[in-house]
């Protein structure tokens, strides 16, 4: 694979290069998009291959899926060291279906759920839509640098009845240690209170980093535990809703597969199922190879703004292809900018200050860091799942913007 040729995604019904998609958070239709989380880059040739394959057949009745399972166990043990038996390992309609359902299932109305902020803003919708309680944890920071406080977070779990653990944690890019994931585990599991842990980014870790899954961490500590992972960031087939689920405790396991049953949404799709079994059974190297670019872009991204504008800081990023990046130095400056302009930056209500300036002074659609949290606004997220030669443009761009203030 040649990462530095990336897709040309305009007119494929994609949200993330929908025009009024783009102009509701940056003010600017035009803008070029680094902001929904999928990738620009065309996915593995084997599931390519597997979708042309099947498109090509022309016929598309009920499938069967017997190995999917067995080849999701060899890429976990292969990948994470973790064994897991094929019989364990849970079919999802989508991660956050996975973790909406556990929500349901093992906590109540009213309840609180401890979370993990700046916050991937579905967990904030998922736990208002069910009448639980957020509890959110806003994460210790210093000048780019994202990590949990272990005294405030156990303080907070007090009075919690579920925690919702994002990991790697999406936007900082934190790749926990086994001995915080350890941490967070036995803090459970004195209040005898279940970890959903989100790991959907976790195949995406860069080659200076080690992802540890929760239930491998959680093995000497016999919490409460379910693990959720995906194909759909690994390999960027985000459209096809297919997840994973991986449970510590017999009974929670259990009911879960119970629920789903009764659902009729415990078997995939076609589409999905034949995607997901080339993806594990054959995406091995391509997975490789993408890790080392996403880490190499990261790092050319950090020497860059190292370099030219040391007010704006690239945040942890040793996962996947998003990134924060506080712009806290010129914030007030953006703001009277912004403001003293209306008609220049006019519309963009689905974005805040920053990725309506940025979408109009460098024509670069972003996420507002408002998007995760109200503490936040001093960020936006940047998406460098794309060609490394169109990130560093980009970032040219932003700098460029920012200096002429």
């Amino acid at each position: 694979m040649n990462f530095d040729i990336s897709a040309d995604r305009r007119n494929t019904n994609s949200i993330k290069w929908n025009r009024d998609a783009i102009e509701n958070i940056s003010a600017n239709p035009e803008a070029e998009p680094f902001w929904v989380a999928d990738m620009d880059f065309y996915p593995e040739p084997h599931i390519q291959e597997a979708g042309k394959v099947l498109a090509g057949l022309g016929i598309y009745g009920y499938p069967s899926f017997p190995k999917d399972a067995l080849a999701v166990s060899h890429w976990l043990r292969a990948k994470h060291s973790w064994i897991v038996p094929e019989e364990k390992i849970i079919f999802a309609q989508g991660l956050l279906h996975a973790l909406s359902l556990s929500m349901n299932l093992f906590t109540k109305e009213g309840d609180k759920i401890l979370v993990c902020s700046p916050m991937y803003r579905p967990f904030r919708e998922i736990t208002a839509r069910n009448k639980r309680v957020l509890i959110e944890h806003n994460l210790s920071y210093d000048s780019g640098l994202f990590h949990l406080d272990r005294e405030r977070f156990a303080s907070e779990a007090e009075q919690a009845d579920a925690i919702i653990f994002c990991s790697p944690q999406n936007p900082t890019g934190i790749v926990f240690t086994e001995e915080e994931l350890r941490f967070v585990m036995e803090t459970a599991k004195k209040r005898d209170i279940p970890v959903i842990s989100d790991e959907i980014h976790s195949d995406l870790v860069h080659p200076n980093a080690k992802h540890i899954p929760a239930g491998l961490a959680n093995e000497r500590v016999g919490a409460k535990c379910i693990t959720l992972f995906a194909p759909s960031k690994t390999f960027n087939i985000a459209g096809e809703h297919c997840a994973f689920a991986v449970f510590s405790d017999n009974s929670m396991e259990e009911k879960f597969r119970e629920a789903e049953s009764a659902l009729w949404l415990d078997e995939p799709g076609l589409s999905i199922g034949e995607l997901a079994y080339a993806a594990y059974s054959k995406g091995g190297e391509y997975n490789k190879a993408l890790c080392r670019y996403l880490g190499e872009t990261a790092s050319e991204m950090r020497k860059y703004l190292e370099a030219n504008c040391p007010g704006l800081k690239m945040a942890n990023g040793d996962a996947s292809f998003v990134t924060f990046i506080d712009c806290g130095e010129y914030y007030q400056r953006i703001e009277t900018e912004v403001l003293s302009h209306p008609d220049r930056y006019k519309g963009g209500e689905g974005g805040g200050i920053l990725s309506r300036f940025f979408g109009v002074a460098a024509g670069v659609a972003m996420n507002d860091g408002t998007w995760f949290g109200d503490a936040w606004q001093n960020f936006v997220r940047f998406n460098y799942g794309t060609s490394r030669n169109r990130v560093m443009k980009a970032l040219e761009r932003m700098v460029r913007a920012v200096k002429s203030l």
